[in-house]
C-alpha cells in the first residue's frame, strides 16, 4: 500500500532566438493576455469608482435663530424673529411669543439626537390663523472623512382653516447635489442663509438656499393642524430628529485603485489560464520550432 507524500511539476523550457516566429508569438500572446482584460473591465462600467457613500451621524446644534410668520384669515400676518434687525422694520406686525426648547442626547453618546421646540404666540379672540411658516438655523458638521461644516436652514410650513396649533415632527436630512471630498476642510457654506440686510425677503432666501449644492431639509415628516377659534395662544410645536446620514463622497486614490484592480484581476485570471493553455499546446507540439530543454536532457 502506497500513499503520496509530495509532488512537484517537471519544468520543460522552450528556447529560441530573439528574432523568430516563436518570439513574435510569445509577445503577441502575452499582450493579448493582459490588455483585453483591462479593456473589458473598463468598458463594463464602474471600473473607476467616481463616488461612494458612508453613514455618519452629524454633529447638529440649534443656533437659536428662529423666524416665525403666522398668516391670518384677513390677509395680514404676524411675525417674530430672533434677529432684532428683522423686528425693527416690521412695526405692528411683530408679536412676542413664549419659546421653550431643548436638545436631547437620547443614547448618551455625546452627539445630540433631537430638538424639541414649543412656541406660544399670544392672540386676541378675533384673530384667526390659517397658515404658519418657520425658519430655523442649525450648525451642521461632518467629521469622518472630510471635515465639513455649514450653517443649515430648515423651512417648515403648514396651513388649514382657522387653527389653534400646528405640530410637526420629522428628520433633518442632508441634501447633496455633489459629493464631498474624501479629506480636507470644507466650510464654503458656513455663512448664514439669512445673512443680509432687512427687510426679510422669504422667497429670495429660500431660492438662494435651494440653489446650494449642499443643504438641509426635513424628511419623513408628519404634521397635525388643529382647528379652533377664539384662543388665547397659537401653539407651534416641533420635534426634529438628527438621524445618521448617508453621505456621498469622492473616493481617494487608493480606494479607487483597489476597486479597479479587483475588477481587472477577475478577468485577467481567465485570460491567463486560456493563453497559458494555448502556449503549452503550440510549443509542446512544436507548431513553432523551438529548442526543448528538460531536466533529464541538459
Amino acid at each position: 500500500m502506497r500513499f503520496k507524500v509530495w509532488s512537484h511539476p517537471i519544468e520543460i523550457s522552450y528556447s529560441t532566438t530573439l528574432l523568430s516566429k516563436a518570439t513574435l508569438f510569445y509577445v503577441v500572446s502575452s499582450l493579448l493576455t493582459v490588455v483585453p482584460p483591462l479593456i473589458i473591465a473598463y468598458r463594463s462600467q464602474g471600473f473607476w469608482i467616481k463616488s461612494a457613500t458612508y453613514s455618519e451621524q452629524p454633529d447638529i446644534h440649534f443656533k437659536h435663530t428662529l423666524i416665525v410668520i403666522l398668516e391670518k384669515s384677513d390677509g395680514t400676518d404676524l411675525i417674530w424673529s430672533s434677529r432684532e434687525s428683522d423686528l425693527e422694520l416690521e412695526g405692528d406686525r411683530v408679536r412676542i411669543p413664549v419659546i421653550r426648547s431643548r436638545e436631547e442626547d437620547g443614547n448618551r453618546d455625546g452627539v445630540l439626537d433631537s430638538l424639541w421646540l414649543n412656541l406660544e404666540m399670544p392672540m386676541d379672540g378675533s384673530e384667526e390663523i390659517t397658515g404658519v411658516q418657520a425658519l430655523l438655523l442649525f450648525d451642521y458638521k461632518l467629521k469622518r472623512f472630510s471635515y465639513f461644516e455649514m450653517t443649515g436652514l430648515v423651512y417648515l410650513t403648514g396651513q388649514g382653516s382657522a387653527g389653534r396649533s400646528f405640530q410637526c415632527s420629522g428628520d433633518i436630512q442632508l441634501i447633496q447635489r455633489q459629493p464631498l471630498s474624501h479629506r480636507g476642510r470644507d466650510s464654503r457654506y458656513i455663512e448664514s442663509p439669512l445673512a443680509g440686510e432687512p427687510p426679510l425677503h422669504l422667497a429670495e432666501i429660500l431660492r438662494n438656499y435651494g440653489a446650494r449644492n449642499i443643504s438641509l431639509r426635513v424628511e419623513n415628516s408628519y404634521s397635525v393642524w388643529r382647528r379652533g377659534t377664539g384662543v388665547e395662544n397659537f401653539v407651534l410645536e416641533l420635534n426634529l430628529n438628527y438621524p445618521s446620514q448617508t453621505v456621498e463622497y469622492i473616493p481617494g486614490f487608493w480606494q479607487t485603485i483597489k476597486g479597479g484592480w479587483i475588477q481587472y484581476l477577475s478577468v485577467l485570471v481567465v485570460f491567463i489560464y486560456l493563453f497559458n493553455s494555448i502556449k503549452t499546446f503550440v510549443f509542446s507540439q512544436q507548431i513553432l520550432p523551438t529548442i526543448i530543454e528538460t531536466p533529464w536532457k541538459q
